[in-house]
């Protein structure tokens, strides 16, 4: 069983998904938040919960209807060139930062599985990086390493759109990261229960059936455990926030001659033990100062 944003009607409601069918939360129990922090804060024992679902009132996944699983009130948190052969593809000759390099998403950056990502017209360096994601489902400050995936709810795919013009012409990556509608998150939230080691699931994005990223979480320079640890010394992580792991090596900007997205490009982000992810490309008007 697993968990998903899915719209019908103009109504998006947090799921429960399974078999290509989805079930509201509230269906299970009226009481439960349609929000997914809220939901993540509230449901205390996951299987005592999904053990309650009727066999009743399932009904097929619409074919648009998938939605970035996120809470407005759920931060966005991303690490930087997390993979060695990633950083070094990026020019950095060390093989990566001595400590997570850490930016933010917004939430508005995002569209769901089957949606369409974006980019202005008049740019030509749109890449993508496919990555895995957490899901904070226990509240934590402070959070030592031994104990920081008791902290984790699930896991999702990403791809980390990024605009590398905006990316590169500061420091800091975050308005080239958030280009509206720039990358995609889901299609589900994957208990932790169901991943028995985060640490060891094969990474795979393909762009228009071709493989470019293959890779595996096992070559985080830091794992999953030190990058919760580390953020929660800064600040009491909730339930909700969601944390970009990073990307393997083979995204359009590390290859030569470069290889960026275009119109009508599809990509495919495969990881072990999770629903695939699937997006389309497409450029829109609008000019970036």
């Amino acid at each position: 069983m697993r968990l998903a944003l899915i719209e019908t009607a103009n109504q998006p409601a947090l799921s429960l998904v399974k078999d290509g069918r989805f079930l509201p939360v509230s269906a299970v129990n009226a009481a439960a938040p349609n929000d997914l922090a809220q939901f993540l804060a509230w449901v205390g024992n996951w299987q005592a919960f999904v053990t309650q679902a009727p066999r009743t009132g399932w009904l097929p996944v619409p074919e648009d209807g998938w939605r970035a699983p996120l809470s407005p009130s759920g931060r966005i948190f991303c690490i930087g060139k997390n993979y060695a052969d990633h950083a070094r593809e990026m020019g950095m000759a060390s093989g990566g930062p001595v400590a997570p390099d850490i930016f933010i998403r917004f939430a508005s950056s995002f569209v769901g599985h089957r949606g369409t990502t974006e980019f202005p017209e008049g740019e030509s360096s749109f890449d993508f990086e496919g990555e895995l994601v957490v899901v904070i489902g226990k509240a934590g400050r402070h959070i030592a390493e031994e104990r920081a995936l008791d902290h984790v709810f699930g896991y999702t795919a990403a791809n980390d759109g990024s605009l590398r013009r905006i990316q590169k012409r500061t420091s800091q990556f975050s308005l080239g990261k958030n280009i509206d509608r720039s990358g995609a998150l889901g299609p589900t939230i994957v208990p932790a229960g169901e991943i028995a080691n985060p640490q060891g699931l094969a990474l795979r994005t393909r762009v228009n059936d071709r493989l470019m990223q293959d890779g595996t979480t096992a070559d985080m320079t830091f794992p999953i455990a030190t990058v919760i640890a580390v953020l929660s010394s800064v600040t009491e992580l909730q339930p909700g926030d969601i944390i970009l792991t990073g990307t393997p090596a083979g995204v359009g900007a590390g290859r030569t001659p470069p290889e960026f997205l275009h119109a009508g490009d599809r990509i495919r982000i495969d990881i072990d033990g999770l629903d695939s992810l699937e997006m389309t490309v497409a450029q829109v008007p609008g000019r970036i100062l």
